[in-house]
């Protein structure tokens, strides 16, 4: 069951990893994001050995029948190590919380000195005990030590993780990351969980008891369980990323795309590390350029038909402009220029009421939300790709005007 079960588990924790490793690249300087980084690839790390196969293949070459489990428990207490100095980085202001997460790192190294040592002196090298390594050894002193260091340091990690999750919740604005700081607490229970089934197996051993099972089957699967719903937790607030990134392929590219032909040696030249943000700025300068073929008479052409169709709110604002930005295309396509080079996206009309964020902040004003601009070009190129059907009538409507009389 393992020899599958921990491969699948891995193969989770190394998915989060990359994902959050992608986080902590763009802001390398924010210790949270390095802190769950670390985590998700500790966890990660002891999953990896062990899993059956690598358990004994570790064995095997290093002569030392057991080391994985010295290496798997070793892991898992750096994760939670790294789960608490992100949660000392939350809770605390950075000047506090650098000298705390330098308390937590010299005590993690003095637990696994500790854990290292324990497991050198035990009598733990005569044959690997790939799944029963506790149950085995549980009335070795040396090993009971070994384990209580190791699951006092994880059980630590994992309550005050769970605590500052719960303080983050009621605060937490965005859904995502509500969800996130929501299912972690409910990992570490099924963490917690493993660690009080581990200490009644061992305590069922010195009392005579054959409590195997607990430790080698029950025990595993809620450490997995717990270790698989916390990593989703992790990821969770990374989402609307995604989904942010995902919206911009989709419907900001193609209408990016449109524009190129106004200045291409505009978007060549936009440099920005996030590419759904360059994808932005350089649609805002291109729009910049389509002003002077922006023609004024399209506005209550399209808010006719708009109204015909009964859009409201965001979509009768994107679609709007999506009409416009069409009409201007064809403007410049044929050479024409009929606006007066003042006129501006979404400067007029705004966005029920959000006003223009495109021109209204300059781009190094820290009020300037490119998220929320994002969301907006987004509405106007998905108007313009697709395109609407109001943005087809609009086009139609001005060529019928702009042909001849028979």
């Amino acid at each position: 069951m393992f020899a599958v079960l921990y491969p699948l588990a891995l193969l989770l924790q190394l998915s989060a990893f990359a994902w959050k490793l992608r986080d902590f690249l763009r802001d390398p300087r924010d210790p949270r994001l390095g802190a769950i980084t670390l985590a998700l690839l500790f966890v990660a790390c002891g999953f990896n050995f062990a899993i059956p196969g690598v358990y004994l293949a570790v064995g095997a070459a290093s002569g030392v029948p057991n080391l994985s489990t010295l290496a798997v428990y070793s892991s898992i207490v750096l994760c939670t190590a790294s789960l608490q100095v992100c949660s000392v980085n939350l809770a605390r202001p950075r000047e506090e919380a650098q000298p705390a997460g330098r308390v937590l790192v010299l005590g993690t190294a003095a637990a696994l000195l500790v854990m290292a040592g324990a497991f050198a002196l035990a009598p733990v090298h005569d044959e690997p005990h790939v799944l029963d390594f506790d149950a085995h050894y549980s009335g070795v002193p040396a090993v009971v030590l070994f384990l209580a260091v190791y699951l006092g340091a994880y059980s630590l990690g994992l309550v005050r993780s769970a605590l500052i999750c719960l303080r983050i919740r009621p605060h937490a604005r965005e859904r995502w990351l509500r969800w996130g700081v929501s299912l972690v607490p409910v990992g570490v229970v099924f963490g917690l969980g493993y660690s009080v089934l581990k200490v009644v197996a061992v305590a069922a051993t010195w009392l005579g008891a054959d409590l195997d099972v607990v430790s080698t089957v029950v025990a595993p699967l809620s450490a997995t369980a717990g270790a698989s719903v916390m990593a989703v937790g992790y990821v969770l607030p990374s989402v609307p990323r995604l989904l942010r990134r995902w919206r911009a392929r989709r419907y900001l590219r193609p209408l990016l795309k449109a524009l190129r032909p106004l200045d291409p040696e505009l978007v060549r030249n936009t440099r920005l590390e996030s590419a759904e943000y360059r994808w932005l700025i350089a649609t805002d300068d291109l729009l910049r350029e389509l002003r002077p073929y922006l023609d004024p008479a399209v506005v209550p052409v399209a808010e006719r038909h708009a109204d015909r169709a009964d859009l409201t709110g965001e979509q009768r604002a994107a679609t709007v402009e999506a009409a416009r930005i069409a009409a201007g295309l064809r403007a410049h396509a044929a050479g024409r220029r009929p606006g007066s080079g003042s006129d501006m996206i979404r400067e007029e009309s705004g966005m029920d009421g959000s006003a223009a964020a495109v021109w209204r902040f300059p781009e190094q004003d820290p009020h300037r939300d490119l998220a929320e601009e994002l969301h907006w070009s987004c509405l106007i190129g998905k108007a313009f790709q697709e395109p609407h059907p109001v943005v087809r009538e609009v086009l139609a409507e001005l060529d019928e005007d702009r042909s001849p009389a028979p």
